[in-house]
């Protein structure tokens, strides 16, 4: 009787199933059939799949192809005191940084590791052949390059290059570099002669070339400013100079008590 009841009313839940129960069409048993991909279009999707890369789930997929509109927006608690407050307050500050976080994902991607195969193959002072295996330059012999298997260039140009080299170092060896001289000078006190074979003039004769200069300092900047600084004629003239304004000082307020004593 209460069911009735409840049907016969339009505003109830019971009538509005039974309105849709009539109007709406029967749900169909049989589901579409599915159609299967031909073979090769199944292997070239399964190949995609397998060649796909794999993230973990993130933020940045939760909420993929949704607008946030809230999305940064710090809301800053307004002072109830009533006199340490501000007088503008920004109830709402957008932060970039937050919602771009929401949207994206930082994907760092290393490369695939590939073992280096070819050797430097560069002729040493022995006889034998270099054999490391650095990827694009030995430290030895420079950029690597390919060779046969008695240690020589295979391309023309690289060959013309290396005869080059070995001439410069005939006429003069890698460990009188002027520049490399300098900087070993710098670094030890000693000297080498580096402005011998700079052609820019004599070295400078020592009284004792074999012996080690202990209070020899480095030929730095910070030396050379030093040195100019701390000069006797420059410590001269400042002092010259801050005797010449205690004077002028004194001159002018030497009759003053306060200044008197200063």
């Amino acid at each position: 009787m209460r069911k009735d009841e409840e049907a016969s009313d339009p505003t109830s839940a019971a009538a509005q199933l039974r309105w849709l129960r009539e109007h709406l069409p029967p749900p169909s048993s049989a589901s579409p059939p599915r159609v299967l991909p031909e073979p090769q279009e199944a292997q070239k999707l399964a190949a995609e799949r397998a060649r796909a890369p794999v993230v973990p789930y993130g933020v940045d997929l939760h909420y993929w192809g949704q607008e946030l509109p809230t999305a940064g927006k710090i809301l800053k608690s307004d002072s109830e005191h009533r006199f340490w407050k501000p007088s503008k307050v920004e109830e709402e500050v957008v932060n970039a940084d937050v919602s771009e976080m929401l949207r994206s994902r930082h994907i760092t991607f290393a490369g695939r590791f590939e073992p280096v195969q070819h050797r430097c193959r560069a002729p040493r002072p022995d006889g034998r052949l270099c054999e490391r295996q650095d990827r694009l330059k030995c430290p030895f012999h420079g950029k690597i390059i390919p060779r046969d298997d008695e240690g020589r260039p295979l391309d023309p140009e690289d060959r013309a290059r290396e005869q080059r080299r070995q001439l410069q170092k005939q006429e003069r060896p890698e460990w009188q570099d002027p520049e490399l001289m300098r900087d070993v000078e710098a670094a030890t006190g000693q000297d080498l002669g580096s402005s011998r074979y700079s052609g820019k003039g004599r070295g400078k004769k020592r009284r004792y070339p074999s012996l080690t200069n202990l209070k020899a300092q480095a030929d730095t900047a910070r030396a050379r400013i030093g040195r100019k600084v701390f000069a006797k004629a420059a410590v001269r003239r400042v002092m010259t100079a801050m005797n010449q304004m205690d004077q002028k000082k004194h001159e002018k307020f030497s009759n003053q008590f306060n200044y008197a004593l200063n």
